[in-house]
């Protein structure tokens, strides 16, 4: 298929002076192993969802008055519009006066998979029968869905599957109505283009005479309204909009709550993501919606905050956001980043690591099983000359972390963590054990070597969970674990501050202490020569 032939339509329907929409066809993230689909809800004439699916270097797309369901028993309306180009799977603004004119979020995004496949058909052929089905991928959107033609209509129905990840009772459009890419609502797009909230459509209500009209009210300032605020961050100004939005349901703890715990939590956290590629776990619509995981900085992220591109080990490359200050931190929190996740290594040399960590997670909720195995790994470390600091992550269980001199690469580190693992295990046959089946583990806790593997993470230390009361991954003091009522959701975005005025930063100076792993290796192999 000849791409320039199938977007000359597009082309022809735009001013591209004036219009903010791509005329780039280039594919957002080439390096993704499944085709790409969007939903753009695009508040023109009327309100509707753009839903778009790449095919062959182009979006084909149909407009769905009422967008897309959960619901296999709702049949929704998909109009034929013109194939757009790949860049548009990105792009969110105000399209002025002339075609298409209104406002457009990024409502939903992922990839699909064509699910006629096995029968040997291509999306291509799928789509001239008139019977396209596929498999999504989204944050929104998951499972099967079909595009059936309506013969002699011109028109698509939209439908459901009738899988697990159908869900009748779900209103998808209304429940989750922020963008996937930035937070925002539509109304959030247009009052940050300086445009007055839309006008509501003339429709039952009694016309008024221009002397009948009340007097206007004065116009409210932002703050008034809730809306949007800015702050001031060290040297930047960052705008935080929807301070308001309800973040965490249960504790009513809001966006405004999240951003300012980040902007006083940054002088003991940002230590601990500077020059580090961050992986950002975002919940737009708050904690009892489905967040998602965001690793690629969008463009529209603003150029004070720092990029690290680094190398995908399936090939390509991805640019991860670092937040090397408290502006940045502050910025993403306003992004609805609720937790960011650090990499083990540095931007300058990404593929070793400057801390090993074994990641103790509690067997059916025992949380003293991991008080026991934390004390176990804190043992073999200092036996093999290492140091051991450790943390609650907020979630369910402990980290112990050894920081490194980056001498190591992962693949070294990761080897060292298997192996101190197995002397663990035979150690402490009752509580510890390396046993990959969950069915074969009897209680114990599992030691899992693989978070030391280059491009993953862990959560960072004085990150929020996306949890009930916003509990935080906190660093702790050996003696604390001790303590029967520490648990790893202890201390919150409410409470932490009252811990830091009262105790030093146990973590403080970890990179002082950094070791190389020559000696311990040698130590650990004698020690698993001996226990053979």
């Amino acid at each position: 298929m000849d791409t320039r032939d199938t977007l000359a339509e597009y082309r022809e329907k735009r001013d591209f002076r004036s219009t903010p929409e791509p005329s780039d066809r280039q594919r957002p993230d080439p390096s993704l192993d499944h085709p790409t689909f969007v939903v753009q809800k695009h508040d023109a004439s009327t309100l509707h969802y753009d839903f778009r699916l790449e095919v062959d270097g182009v979006l084909k797309s149909w407009a769905v008055r009422k967008g897309p369901s959960a619901d296999p028993r709702e049949k929704r309306l998909a109009m034929p519009t013109e194939d757009h180009p790949m860049a548009y799977a990105t792009f969110e603004g105000v399209i002025p006066s002339g075609y298409g004119a209104g406002t457009v979020i990024v409502w939903d995004q992922g990839t699909y998979r064509n699910l006629r496949e096995e029968e040997g058909v291509s999306m291509e052929q799928a789509l001239a029968e008139g019977k396209v089905t596929f498999w999504l991928d989204g944050e929104k959107l998951r499972g099967g869905y079909s595009l059936v033609y309506m013969k002699g209509r011109g028109g698509w129905l939209l439908i459901k599957q009738d899988d697990d990840e159908a869900d009748s009772a779900r209103d998808l459009v209304s429940e989750a109505p922020a963008s996937v890419l930035t937070g925002r609502t539509i109304e959030e797009v247009r009052a940050e283009a300086g445009l007055p909230p839309k006008a509501q459509k003339p429709g039952g209500r009694k016309r008024t005479t221009p002397s009948q009209k009340k007097p206007r009210a004065p116009k409210r300032t932002p703050k008034e309204e809730g809306e949007r605020k800015e702050i001031r961050v060290g040297r930047r100004t960052v705008e935080v909009s929807s301070p308001d939005k309800v973040l965490f349901p249960e504790s009513g703890l809001t966006k405004g709550d999240l951003v300012d715990y980040y902007r006083r939590v940054a002088e003991w956290m940002v230590p601990y993501l500077k020059d580090r590629p961050l992986t950002l776990h975002r919940f737009p619509d708050g904690i009892d919606h489905a967040g998602f995981v965001q690793q690629h900085a969008p463009d529209y992220y603003p150029d004070w905050i720092a990029r690290a591109t680094v190398e995908k080990e399936e090939g390509g490359t991805v640019t991860h956001a670092v937040a090397s200050d408290a502006a940045s931190l502050v910025y993403l929190a306003n992004q609805n980043v609720i937790t960011p996740h650090v990499w083990l290594s540095r931007v300058d040399r990404p593929r070793h690591p400057d801390r090993l960590i074994f990641d103790l997670d509690p067997p059916g909720g025992d949380f003293d099983a991991v008080r026991r195995a934390a004390f176990a790994v804190r043992e073999l470390l200092e036996e093999l000359g290492l140091p051991a600091f450790v943390m609650a992550t907020g979630s369910k269980g402990l980290h112990v972390v050894t920081p490194l001199d980056r001498r190591a690469d992962f693949d070294a580190v990761r080897d060292f963590v298997r192996d101190a693992s197995e002397v663990l295990a035979q150690r402490y046959p009752a509580d510890l054990t390396v046993e990959q089946r969950k069915a074969k583990r009897e209680g114990r806790v599992f030691l899992d070597p693989l978070r030391n593997t280059y491009a993953h993470t862990a959560v960072a230390p004085y990150a929020v969970r996306a949890k009930p009361g916003a509990p935080v991954a906190t660093p702790l003091d050996w003696d604390e674990v001790k303590d029967p009522k520490m648990q790893p959701g202890r201390y919150t975005i409410e409470n932490l501050f009252r811990r830091l005025a009262r105790k030093e930063d146990p973590w403080a100076g970890m990179g002082r202490r950094a070791c190389g792993l020559t000696a311990a290796r040698r130590r650990l192999d004698a020690l698993r020569q001996e226990a053979r």
